[in-house]
């Protein structure tokens, strides 16, 4: 072979590899390109998981804020109703509270309570009293529905009413419950049955 042959092999072995090591270059870079899209888009997906967590949490905080509102809108507006009256006469089991009657004033206490759910014939007293217990016992059954909806909470709702149920009614589970049996809608009881203080209560 020519010296002249040889320089052009030799050229061309150099093309050769210099087109090689461009391929290898271009490859690399492409290479690169699709690792930096793949960890791109895996750092649009986690953003975008943790900003809908974030927005879960928030939606969260803001739902759960919306039922403590809305209960304490529901057991301010029970304690204003005149049935919540039933539960007043309860707080004493003694000395009692003084209600004016058809003109008269009577005292009542929490055994005048169970003394009106007990007697078959009633008094103007008796029914006065009664009168005030169905319609507490309706706004009860109202915090069982709002419960059972996810509009309130228990544990928002249960004070005061697990107070009268643990130290009133309690010492009278059976009398209070055949009565909410006969007499209020089925969701009254069950809201008592959700409290501790009822379940308890033996």
């Amino acid at each position: 072979m020519s010296e002249e042959q040889q320089t052009e092999e030799r050229e061309k072995e150099g093309q050769e590899k210099e087109e090689e090591e461009k391929e290898e270059k271009t490859s690399r870079l492409e290479s690169f390109a699709k690792l930096v899209g793949v960890v791109g888009a895996l750092i649009a997906v986690f953003t975008g998981i943790y900003q809908f967590r974030q927005s879960t949490v928030q939606n969260a905080r803001e739902l759960r804020w919306k039922q403590a509102e809305m209960a304490r809108e529901m057991i301010t507006k029970m304690m204003a109703d005149e049935g919540w009256k039933a539960m007043e006469m309860m707080d004493w089991d003694d000395e009692g509270r003084d209600y004016e009657i058809n003109g008269v004033k009577e005292k009542v206490n929490a055994n005048a309570v169970y003394d009106a759910l007990e007697k078959p014939e009633s008094t103007d007293k008796d029914r006065y009293i009664i009168d005030r217990l169905d319609r507490a016992f309706f706004l009860v059954s109202q915090l069982e529905s709002a419960v059972r909806s996810e509009l309130v909470m228990i544990e928002d709702v249960r004070f005061p009413l697990s107070w009268y149920a643990a130290k009133r009614m309690c010492p009278r589970k059976q009398l209070f419950e055949a009565y909410m049996r006969e007499n209020a809608a089925p969701e009254t009881l069950q809201f008592f049955q959700r409290l501790d203080e009822w379940r308890n209560c033996k």
